[in-house]
């Protein structure tokens, strides 16, 4: 297929800015501050904003029209465990705002009503922004895919991990293969959900709390914070210079300066990255249901998540990023084990009452239905992996390697069904044993030194010799002299005797 359908077109020269009272205002670029920078034009005529853009999807296209090739049926009714998805990347959108009336309902009625929380949730942004206009920057979201598999057995979990099919038996029965190009899957849906919700969501569901995995996403989580754009610090001359989240090629993404409150013109010049702003954070893997969760599970592990935190908390997000690959691949909707905030749901996480479906937890926290405009506009900023819809494909994978596959299994650890608290996982055994055994030979080395070097000192001091090649006495002079003296004394008596015992011969 070609690696995308998806093209730039119009002449760029207008996009739309939401102004206090929410209307639309149309602005020439050629007026903007920092629009006449290349780079800068480029990726305004990518974002596709009303006067230009990409001409390569009618504005009133339906892709969730006629069920087309490879595409599944929305209204159909489908096992848990035939269902899946993947995330395709991160773009800017700044005619959907995420805060606009019908995400608020939306986000109201997934938090059952709670206006305070809305309120709470706008005063920090206006307080963090610096601005009581409502204008809080373009909104960042995350795009991913929903698909089927009309090959499914009923096999569950087995039907993907196990085995039972292949020549010999022991194949599984289902590949998860929809990230693809060849793929039997059948997609049903793409949608947008808010950056930071999406993220936020696999963190809570599919790791222990003291898995290598859930550390980073945290401490990813806690330094890029939810905000679409906020002020992070100011220059030399007193002129703000703000930050927010910059989606890349590969379906990544960093933390970038931004010299505009809607976080659209990187700021090159001010020699300064996010680091520089002080955003770290002591480590906290508290949640709502287990106190403050800072590390108490083990003393050794608390080492190791400490390095783990603070190597996270950097503005390229390099481990954050590797650790989200994983989701690229397809990946099924139900998650196993399941936890919440970093522990088993019900006994081992696996029973099937106790299994979450993320797919449900990302549409019922603020996802949307991503139309053809919507891919688009992703597929035009370069910062979405490739997706066949119909008979179209959006996006490349330009940045990503399309050959790997999904695993449940932790990168670092694995969970261990006898935890004292039957919620937790333990570090890999086998990174156990090895630890272990190289502590065990470090100490058997230190003890045989120790030994040798004493064997050694006490070899070596017995047999000095002194200077003068004879060996050293341990007599003083005056006992010496002693010595020599009774010697000579039995001497004499010896010669006494013998001389009156040959007289008497005679």
């Amino acid at each position: 297929p070609p690696p995308a359908a998806a093209k730039e077109g119009g002449d760029g020269a207008q996009f739309r800015r939401k102004t206090a009272d929410a209307d639309a205002e149309t602005v020439d670029i050629a007026d903007e501050a920092h629009a006449s920078k290349p780079a800068n034009y480029q990726f305004l005529r990518r974002a596709g904003w009303s006067g230009g853009g990409s001409s390569s999807v009618p504005s009133n296209y339906d892709p969730y029209g006629d069920v087309g090739p490879g595409l599944a049926d929305p209204g159909g009714e489908y096992d848990m465990w035939q269902q899946g998805y993947r995330m395709l990347g991160g773009y800017i959108d700044c005619d959907n705002d995420k805060d606009n009336d019908h995400h608020r309902r939306r986000r109201r009625a997934a938090e059952g009503g709670d206006e305070k929380a809305e309120a709470k949730y706008e005063q920090d942004e206006r307080d963090l922004s610096g601005s009581d206009d409502g204008n809080f920057g373009c909104s960042r979201w995350m795009m991913w895919a929903a698909y089927v598999n009309p090959n499914y057995q009923g096999g569950g979990y087995d039907e993907y991990f196990g085995d039972g099919c292949g020549d010999d038996g022991s194949e599984p029965c289902s590949s998860l293969d929809c990230h693809e190009d060849n793929t039997e899957w059948e997609l049903l849906g793409v949608y947008r959900q808010e950056f930071y919700q999406y993220v936020e969501q696999i963190s809570k569901h599919l790791w222990a709390i003291d898995e290598y995995e859930y550390i980073v996403a945290l401490a990813g989580l806690a330094y890029m914070t939810k905000y679409d754009c906020k002020v992070a610090g100011y220059d030399g001359n007193g002129n703000a210079i703000y930050a927010g989240v910059q989606p890349l090629e590969g379906g990544r993404w960093q933390m970038s300066l931004y010299s505009d409150e809607d976080c659209l013109f990187v700021n090159e010049d001010s020699g300064y990255t996010y680091d520089d702003f002080g955003y770290e954070s002591d480590m906290s893997l508290s949640s709502k249901d287990d106190g403050d969760g800072n590390c108490n599970y083990d003393d050794d592990g608390c080492g190791d998540a400490q390095e783990y935190w603070q190597a996270s908390q950097e503005y390229t997000l390099t481990n954050l990023n590797d650790v989200y690959d994983n989701y690229k691949y397809c990946t099924p909707c139900m998650d196993y084990p399941t936890y919440q905030d970093g522990y088993f749901i019900g006994d081992y996480g696996t029973d099937e009452d106790d299994l979450i479906n993320q797919c449900w937890k990302f549409h019922s926290h603020d996802s949307f239905t991503c139309e053809g405009n919507c891919i688009s506009l992703g597929a035009d900023q370069a910062s979405i992996l490739r997706v066949r819809y119909g008979d179209r494909y959006f996006g490349d994978n330009d940045g990503w390697d399309s050959s790997g596959s999904f695993s449940y299994e932790s990168s670092s650890s694995t969970f261990n069904q006898n935890h004292a608290s039957g919620a937790s996982s333990s570090r890999s055994s086998g990174s156990r044993m090895e630890s272990l055994k190289s502590n065990l030979f470090l100490t058997f080395c230190g003890i045989l030194f120790v030994a040798t070097f004493l064997a050694f000192a006490v070899a070596r001091g017995s047999g000095r010799k002194d200077r003068s090649g004879k060996s050293r006495s341990l007599l003083t002079p005056e006992e010496r002299a002693r010595a020599r003296q009774a010697r000579r004394s039995r001497s004499n008596g010896r010669r006494s005797r013998s001389a009156g015992r040959r007289s008497k011969s005679r």
